[in-house]
């Protein structure tokens, strides 16, 4: 009877310890970008956040050489869903990009104009992240552009 116990006893500690804690409602957003230069590596990094990441193939499929590129900021915002949002000078796309074990990987590929940016901002509007270029303005969600 006393081992019954002992083992009845033993599953439940070994449940309770199997179970997971779940915070619900998190927002992730970010109020306001972050700005990071670029070295001539393609490296990014910002002291305050500690996110640091390189921006070779981005730039790649850019098609923009990492020689031209060093100096140049590198615009990042995160929605409140926790995609982060990643544009620069020079770009004809805004990148949402998803947080993966040591990654950040391009959910999508957000084609802003044939033409290049040539001064991005990012502002948080929940639920969008707006992007500003001169007087253009897009309203932008993880999957694209909303009007």
């Amino acid at each position: 009877m006393i081992k019954k116990i002992a083992a009845v006893a033993l599953i439940f500690v070994v449940t309770a310890c199997g179970s997971s804690v779940k915070v619900t409602n998190v927002n992730f957003a970010q109020p306001v970008e972050t700005v990071m230069t670029a070295n001539s590596n393609g490296d990014v990094s910002d002291a305050r956040s500690g996110l640091s990441f390189n921006i070779r193939e981005v730039l790649d499929n850019e098609g923009i050489s990492r020689s031209d590129f060093g100096g140049t900021s590198v615009r990042v915002i995160k929605n409140h869903n926790g995609y982060y949002f990643v544009t620069a000078r020079g770009f004809r796309n805004v990148y949402v990009m998803e947080v993966r074990e040591n990654e950040l990987r391009a959910k999508e590929v957000i084609r802003i104009s044939s033409e290049r940016l040539t001064n991005p901002v990012l502002n948080q509007r929940d639920p969008n992240i707006q992007l500003v270029d001169g007087d253009r303005s897009w309203n932008l969600r993880k999957d694209g552009i909303r009007n």
